[in-house]
This record gives C-alpha cells, structure tokens and sequence, in this order.
C-alpha cells in the first residue's frame, strides 16, 4: 500500500508539471524588433517572431506592435523581412530536387559576391551570387569511393570549384580557396577580403550576419527527490536464478550536487550544455522462492541492496524564448559509479515436509558498480535574484549497466539555484 501511495504521489506531481508546461509551451514566442518589405517594396516597421533557420526560411510571423495578432507571410507575399541589427532574409527561388522553391534565404553577406544560407532538415545550404542575379549553391556531398576493392567515404569539396571561379579576379584570395571550412565564419571572411581586394568603385560590403554574444558560464547548486526500481528485461542464468521475477520495489531517496552550464551561441541561442556531479545513497530488498524440481526443495532468498553513489551527467537542455518562467526540454547521458556496496543475500533451503536443510549468507554481490544510460527531462527555468537562475526540472533515466538482464529506471524532480 505504501509503495502504491508513493507511486500515485509522484504521478499526480508528474502530471501537474507536465500540465504547467504544455500550457507555457502554447504562450511562447520570441518577438524582436524588426521589418518587413512588402513586394512594392515597402518598408513596413513592427515586431518579427525570432524562430530557428529552418522555420525562418520558410515563413515570418510579424506584428504591427507588441499585441497585435499575427500576420504569416510566406516567401511569395514579400520581398523580404530583417530583425534590427541582426539577421536579414529576402526571398528567392532555389532549386530543390529538380523544382524550384521560394525560400527566405538568410543574407549573410552583399556586396560584389553575395552570400546566402538556409537551413532544412538535412543540413545546410549555401549559395553565392556573382552579381548576375545567378545562384550557385556550395555543395559538399558525401560519396562512396571504392579503392583496390575497399569502399571509402569522401567528401565531394564541389565547392571549392565554385569559389575559384567566384574569386577569379584576385590571385591573392585564389590561393586560400582550398584552406576554406564552408561555414558562415570561412565564407564571409574570405568574401568580404575579396570585395575589398576587386572593388574599386566605393561601394560597401556589408555583413548582415548577426554578432554572436559571448558564451556565459552558470555554476551553482541543486536539490531533489529520485524514485528509482530495477526491472528485468530477459531471464537470467542459472546462477542467478534467485533475481528472477524479484520484486525489488519503487525506492525514492534524496540527491543533491553541483552543476556547470554553458549556451552554445554558436550553434543556437537557445540551446545549453549543461555537466551535473551529484551524490545520492538507496537501498533495495527484495525475497525470492524457488523450488528445486529434483528434490522439491524449496529456496528462500532475502536480498539487500545498498549503495552510495556518485551521479555525473551531461545533456543538452533547449529553453523556449522569454518570460519569466521559460520551458524546457533536455536529453544527454549520464554515468552512476557505486562507490560503496553493501550486498547481503540469505538463503534457507528447506525440506518439502518443512525442516530446514541448509542455510547460507554472502556479500559477494553480481552487480556491477557502475551504470551509464540516457537522460530525457522537461523543465521550467525563471530568475530569482540579480539576473540568477533557477531552474525546475523532471527527468527520466534508463540506466543499461549494473546487469545485463538488469535494467534501472529513474524519476527525478530538482530544483537548482545558480550561485556564479
């Protein structure tokens, strides 16, 4: 009864938080100042919906003012929409598997070369413009190579072909085309050098790439409750026979650690990676009988587990933009060493008509003292104080290491408090 009333606790208070968060997830946007260019050209002035390079090349979601509803307009129905200071896209057609597509492509550079970049689902895409209105896109595929019977993957490099001819009209940038990464640093640095070495008419070259912040670091502390049980996924070998069909129970018990937290501007604003050190210590018993069909005897087992454990953990953790209660979602891996076991197993083998043939007691435990698996979570982070975060996060890990017919399953609640 009490192991139900605890199941029953943590899934009321796992639904209530899931319930919070769907209801945040529906109330965020990221609006920033910014304007549209209609197609006669325009300028229209509000606030554009800040969203990542793949929904932005499809679509942008405008407002007149801050509450205002939505206007969706698609690559058809303007020219083109820029956040102030920051990323700027125009709408051109691309070719995509044979058919052309309109797209909002990101304006990464304009001048005598223009650069251009969208991102879908399978990665993504870079174009240039020599100044004829032409897109050449930059490719690097990947192909299968076969050399004295073996196959190997090789990377097409098409673009650098492209870029010597783009740069033709300077030795100088020619000579650094095959060192070029095709990413949007390596891009505008080389094309910006060229426009400055070929141009000699005045005209400006201007970069519309926005100016990634600097990476903040958080360290600080965290508390929490975990509920974790051992399931078995196949039967085990005969030597383990007293583990099977062992109820081992739902055992909570309290955790607290240390985390360090870093964004990724390079990648996404809004992604963050995040390390955990954490210490905690459960214990599980559980009883087994087996009757032995030789000699109809039949085995009790008690079974006691405990354990003091070091937690370390490293995930990614995605937050939705604004507010001052930002959802959350993260999934990464984590690694539990048992740094202390203390393993006690009692056997009595007792007669079919009721003595008590023999009795026997071992710490030699068949666990490991190590487990690893995957981290998913849900989660709400706010500010407390001074600009410091807090955060509170349910997550759900599947440990695959202490056993091999063994698998650990673990709920958490935490709550941290950023202190640096």
């Amino acid at each position: 009864m009490l192991l139900e009333n605890r199941r029953m606790k943590l899934k009321t208070t796992l639904g209530i938080l899931f319930a919070f968060i769907c209801i945040s997830l529906n109330a965020q946007s990221d609006f920033r100042d910014g304007f549209i260019i209609n197609n006669k050209q325009d300028t229209i002035y509000g606030f554009l919906d800040y969203r990542g390079s793949i929904s932005n090349a499809e679509k942008c979601i405008f407002r007149k003012d801050i509450k205002s509803e939505n206007i969706t307009y698609s690559p058809e129905e303007i020219k083109g929409f820029r956040f102030t200071d920051s990323k700027y896209y125009i709408s051109r057609s691309v070719e995509i598997d044979g058919e052309a597509r309109p797209l909002f492509l990101e304006y990464l550079l304009n001048g005598i070369v223009d650069i251009f970049y969208y991102r879908d689902e399978i990665g993504d895409h870079y174009f240039v413009d020599n100044g004829d209105g032409t897109l050449y896109e930059l490719k690097n595929e990947e192909k299968e190579v076969v050399v004295d019977g073996t196959r190997y993957i090789q990377e097409s490099n098409e673009y650098i072909g492209v870029l010597k001819y783009t740069f033709k009209d300077s030795y100088e940038i020619l000579q650094k085309v095959d060192n070029i990464s095709l990413d949007h640093r390596s891009l505008i640095k080389i094309t910006y050098d060229y426009h400055h070495k070929v141009c000699t008419d005045g005209q400006k070259c201007i970069i519309y790439e926005k100016k990634l912040p600097k990476i903040k670091k958080k360290i600080g502390v965290f508390f929490g409750a975990k509920g974790m049980s051992l399931s078995q996924t196949r039967e085990y070998v005969d030597k383990l026979y007293y583990l099977e069909d062992s109820e081992f129970g739902f055992e909570i018990f309290p955790t607290y650690g240390l985390f360090y937290n870093m964004d990724m501007p390079n990648i996404n604003e809004r992604f963050y990676l995040q390390f955990e050190c954490a210490y905690s210590q459960t214990s599980f018993t559980t009883s087994n009988s087996f009757i032995d069909p030789v000699y109809s005897r039949t085995h009790l087992n008690d079974i006691s587990l405990k354990m003091k454990t070091i937690n370390s953990s490293v995930f990614l953790k995605y937050e939705f933009p604004q507010g001052k209660i930002r959802p959350t979602f993260e999934g990464g891996g984590f690694f539990n060493y048992h740094f202390q076991t203390n393993y006690q197993r009692d056997l009595e083998v007792i007669h079919a008509w009721g003595n008590t043939y023999f009795t026997n007691q071992t710490n030699v435990s068949p666990f490991k003292n190590s487990d690893y698996g995957i981290i998913l979570g849900i989660g709400l982070n706010g500010n407390y104080v001074k600009e410091k975060e807090l955060f509170l996060d349910f997550r759900y890990q599947r440990g695959l290491g202490m056993l091999s017919r063994l698998n650990t399953n673990t709920f958490s609640i935490n709550i941290g408090f950023q202190i640096w």
